[in-house]
């Protein structure tokens, strides 16, 4: 048996909150998506329960690894929201990352267990390790999802832009003249819904009260740990177009938008969008992370191809 050997239990997300945000804090690479905080407020609002978590401890009890999966009807699924959850994946204390794969792959096959593990990032762990333990599990690519890697300076980034969107972008910033985006509070994310609302009929859809609800708390929740982003750009003394992103460490993730179609002519959302990233390349951020969907924009902006990835068995 390994130095490193663990077992695996199944615990209440409300019993984990302190190991959980001490492995979140030690581990640099995880996104926002992965906190305790992001599955308390979707348990609290949308899940409306208090899920049973897979977490692995050492032998003297201590937590080397949390999946945020629980066992439904005979099959391991992540717990998460597909209208909400951008990313999914494994937290792991560093060099536990084979004796939790392993541990997990015995529980799932002691128990002849499905599993349905979506979405997780195409480099998580749980990809490449349960591959190595479970031959028999298939891996396929789900959804766009994609990245921009931000260069050292905005000319820079105009550069690495082809040239047909180098020249639209550059056009659509004279029109905006000289206009900045604003940061904007939790409190002000009414704005945002009214944007949502009038220039996405899915969108207006979309907002239900559980999912407003979900979205105040979330905002006002990541607003005291300094992880929103929330941004606006004004016209004519209103907002007219408007980000929800989160920062973390090395990276913001674009999480939602919408903008004023009165305003269509200045591009009130794609313009948004390219100020903030302007911004993030000045902050000295190293990767502007578009999340899920295939929407033309992002490629225009300069984002390059990455997918989530789904596992099953």
């Amino acid at each position: 048996m390994s130095a490193h050997a663990c077992v695996l239990k199944t615990e209440r997300l409300s019993a984990l909150e302190n190991v959980w945000k001490d492995l979140f804090d030690s581990i640099r690479t995880l996104s926002p998506f992965m906190s305790y905080e992001w599955f308390y407020v979707l348990a609290r609002h949308l899940l409306k329960s208090d899920p049973e978590i897979l977490v692995f401890r050492k032998k003297g009890g201590t937590v080397v690894g949390i999946i945020a999966a629980t066992v439904v009807r005979e099959r391991v699924e992540l717990v998460g929201d597909e209208r909400v959850t951008d990313l999914n994946g494994l937290l792991c204390v560093p060099g536990y990352e084979k004796e939790v794969t392993e541990t997990f792959a015995e529980f799932v096959r002691q128990r002849d267990l499905g599993l349905d593990l979506f979405p997780l990032e195409a480099d998580s762990m749980l990809v490449a390790g349960l591959k190595d333990q479970m031959p028999e599990v298939s891996v396929e690519k789900k959804d766009l999802c994609p990245l921009l890697d931000l260069p050292r300076t905005w000319d820079d980034y105009l550069g690495n832009l082809d040239g047909k969107s180098r020249h639209e972008l550059r056009r659509k910033m004279r029109k905006i003249n000289g206009t900045v985006i604003q940061d904007v509070k939790s409190v002000g994310i009414e704005d945002l819904f009214r944007l949502m609302t009038v220039s996405d009929s899915n969108k207006e859809r979309f907002l239900t009260p559980g999912i407003l609800a979900f979205f105040k708390d979330l905002t006002e929740t990541f607003g005291r740990k300094d992880w929103l982003r929330m941004r606006a750009l004004a016209a004519d003394k209103q907002t007219v177009g408007m980000i929800l992103a989160f920062a973390l460490r090395e990276r913001i993730y674009l999480y939602n938008m919408g903008f004023d179609p009165e305003y269509r002519s200045i591009s009130p959302g794609i313009m948004t969008i390219a100020l903030d990233i302007q911004s993030a390349i000045n902050e000295g951020y190293d990767y502007y992370d578009f999340l899920r969907g295939d929407e033309d924009y992002k490629y225009r902006l300069g984002a390059k191809e990455r997918y989530t990835m789904r596992i099953k068995r």
